[in-house]
């Protein structure tokens, strides 16, 4: 800032020119007038102010410039500081962001393995269905095999039936039917004597049609085996053995904790496999309980002459015998193989009960089963 001197006179002057000089207004001599005084106070007066605002001119441009840059600094300090809040915040939400990132990640990662052994998951258990298919496909061929195999059978024994029914006549009756006209009537041996005594050449008796004699042997051994069936029954039943059976119809089963399946596990099939080689023999009886066992006659025309493998006894062994999926084959005898058979034979008509194939009363299938143990007993015996 500048500072403002007034002037004071050399001389010593009055009271009222002193104040005039305190009060900026200089003395002016005596002999102005009013009005020249006046104006020369007016003159002075402006020329002061006119220097003071040049002054002020001066100092002032340089008082806005500092002011300015003052501003500016905090500006520019208050515009660092709030980037650089603005900063810290993006830095804080890029770090959430990164985090959640990491945890979707984490997610990803963890789908995709489930989603893998999902994967797996499901392809094996589509393998194993089709395992299972494949499984029940071939068993069901198998029995549909066999059931083709026994309606064959019963349609041809039904035709023979058939046929010595309609040739069997009151006046020409089939003698293999009816055993009683040869043996059971009195008088038949004289009347076939006379009979033969009257007999004339063949060329000249009454010859028939061939379409008349319709059988052939083997025709004649079915007729016989089926009439021998029929008559072939127990004369007194088991009647606890019968209500066993009875119970296990309702539900059968092929587990040996069913009393029936017990009671013929041990007095009949356990006993009709009870060979030398016990170890080889349970193996043969595990097969023949799960359907695996496979027998073939030995290929050839001349048997083999060996070891039984069952027996441990040197026979002839016309047989050969494959247990489930092992390929080893076993040489069996004649005999082992009608034990084993007639064992198969059983399981085989038990197990067309299990599935609902029979459809026979009661006492006709346990009549069956009844047959079956025998034919069992039979072939442990030796005579079958």
């Amino acid at each position: 800032m500048m500072e403002f001197k007034t002037e004071t006179p050399s001389s010593p002057t009055s009271d009222t020119e002193l104040c005039n000089g305190v009060l900026g207004k200089p003395s002016l001599p005596s002999s102005m007038s009013d009005g020249e005084v006046d104006g020369s106070v007016k003159l002075r007066r402006e020329s002061r102010t006119g220097r003071l605002r040049h002054a002020l001119s001066e100092v002032l441009p340089a008082d806005d410039t500092r002011r300015r840059s003052h501003t500016m600094t905090e500006a520019k300090e208050y515009a660092y500081g709030r980037l650089q809040e603005e900063l810290n915040i993006a830095q804080s939400e890029l770090k959430l962001k990164d985090e959640e990132c990491a945890k979707l990640l984490k997610v990803r990662d963890q789908i995709g393995e489930e989603l893998e052994e999902l994967t797996a998951c499901l392809f094996e258990e589509a393998n194993n269905m089709v395992q299972d298919a494949n499984i029940k496909r071939m068993h069901t061929e198998k029995l549909l095999q066999e059931a083709s195999h026994q309606v064959e059978v019963l349609q041809a024994e039904v035709v023979a039936l058939k046929q010595l029914v309609l040739t069997s006549t009151p006046s020409s009756p089939n003698k293999h039917l009816h055993p009683q006209i040869a043996n059971g009537e009195p008088g038949s041996k004289d009347k076939k004597e006379k009979k033969d005594k009257g007999l004339k050449p063949f060329w000249k008796t009454h010859r028939r049609s061939t379409s008349h004699h319709q059988f052939t042997q083997e025709d004649r051994s079915i007729a016989e085996a089926q009439h021998e069936a029929m008559t072939d029954r127990c004369t007194e039943m088991d009647e606890v053995c019968f209500e066993e059976f009875c119970s296990w119809r309702q539900t059968p089963t092929m587990s040996r904790n069913c009393p029936f399946i017990a009671r013929i596990a041990a007095e009949d099939i356990c006993t009709c496999l009870n060979f030398s080689n016990t170890h080889l023999a349970e193996r043969v009886l595990t097969c023949v309980e799960n359907n695996s066992l496979a027998i073939e006659p030995m290929a050839g025309d001349t048997p083999y002459t060996g070891k039984c493998q069952l027996t441990q006894v040197a026979k002839v062994c016309k047989y050969k015998v494959k247990l489930g999926d092992d390929a080893t084959w076993y040489c069996i005898s004649q005999h082992c193989r009608n034990r084993i058979t007639a064992v198969c034979d059983f399981f085989s008509y038990v197990r067309y009960i299990q599935q609902g194939l029979v459809k026979n009363a009661d006492k006709d299938v346990f009549y069956e089963i009844v047959k079956l143990r025998k034919q069992m007993a039979l072939a442990r015996l030796g005579y079958v």
